[in-house]
């Protein structure tokens, strides 16, 4: 597939992000940056002022032993709109931060999801792939209803604590814990406890199956669900209504929440994506261009970066398992 990109980017792209304050100078060339890591601890990185994004996320990844790091990236908090952006991997990390970044606080997320839970040999990136999916699942960007949602609370009962234990394992030790988004605990009539006694009632099935398979399941299960391995944008078309972009490995969807249609643009049909100051442009092989509108010329900009980094993904994907196709344009 030949595919040209107007404006020319080093891809691929990649960010770093943290949840503690500190910022401690070790030397006039040198600096501490915190990370904060999936299972919300953190560890920090001495860095020189030179030191670009990928430097500090190989630094994070060797130390955590992630066999497959290359799903992984670094976020951290825009100073102008408080939403995640993604580390541009190539450029020196301190000034990325100072120029755009709320403060000087780097989180390592997942950034290119797959869609064979298979792929994934490594036990370490295992973990820390399941765990970005259960804060996605938590934070609504992957939805379920009521009965995805105990099953995969099932799953991270027998991946966290291991085999059922009638004595330890009760209703009022669970609701300790969070399993559950709120979008589905607030539409269950019994809130929290009911879905807990499900989960609870499909855990106590799980003998003896291991915490490694539990986290399999989750991760499988994930992938099945809309919103899974998709970041989303809102923008406006051609006739200034509302449209949400995804960005994924397969391709972009665009939804239309007014008319609740909603379309997808596989990357293998996709000819190029432009920037040309607001406006964002899809050139698609059967329909010609689609242009959208975003409110800064940065945002447009950042999002066509962050199309050139998945079609490239997808394209190293493509060619590593050349006999796999996914079944819908963005992943599901």
């Amino acid at each position: 597939m030949s595919v040209r990109y107007f404006a020319a980017a080093k891809m691929p792209f990649k960010f770093h992000l943290k949840k503690s304050r500190q910022y401690n100078v070790v030397s006039k060339n040198q600096y501490v940056i915190c990370v904060e890591l999936l299972d919300a601890t953190s560890i920090e990185c001495t860095l020189s002022i030179d030191s670009v994004g990928q430097e500090c996320l190989d630094n994070v990844t060797q130390r955590l032993g992630l066999g497959q790091p290359e799903y992984f990236s670094l976020r951290y908090v825009c100073r102008s709109t408080s939403s995640l952006r993604w580390v541009d991997m190539d450029k020196p990390l301190k000034r990325q931060l100072e120029k755009e970044a709320k403060s000087l606080t780097l989180y390592l997320r997942v950034m290119f999801y797959i869609v064979d839970v298979q792929l994934i040999q490594d036990e370490m990136t295992r973990y820390h792939y399941y765990l970005q999916l259960k804060n996605d699942v938590l934070e609504n960007k992957i939805h379920c209803n009521y009965r995805q949602a105990c099953v995969l609370a099932s799953y991270s009962m027998q991946a966290e604590f291991g085999n059922y234990s009638p004595e330890r394992h009760t209703l009022e030790y669970f609701q300790q814990c969070t399993f559950f988004p709120n979008d589905v605990s607030k539409t269950d009539p019994g809130g929290q406890d009911s879905l807990l006694h499900a989960a609870i009632f499909q855990y106590k099935g799980f003998v003896n199956m291991t915490q490694a398979t539990a986290e399999e399941l989750y991760i499988s299960l994930a992938m099945q669900l809309e919103g899974y391995g998709t970041e989303t944008f809102t923008a406006k078309d051609n006739s200034n209504n509302k449209v949400i972009l995804g960005i994924s490995i397969n391709g972009i969807m665009v939804a239309y929440p007014n008319t609740q249609a909603t379309q997808c643009y596989r990357w293998k049909d996709i000819n190029n994506v432009i920037k040309e100051k607001k406006t964002f442009i899809i050139e698609y092989k059967s329909e010609g261009a689609k242009q959208f509108v975003f409110n800064e010329s940065r945002d447009t900009k950042y999002i066509w970066r962050l199309c050139i980094a998945q079609h490239l993904f997808y394209i190293q994907y493509q060619e590593r398992h050349p006999q796999e196709r996914s079944s819908g344009c963005c992943v599901r």
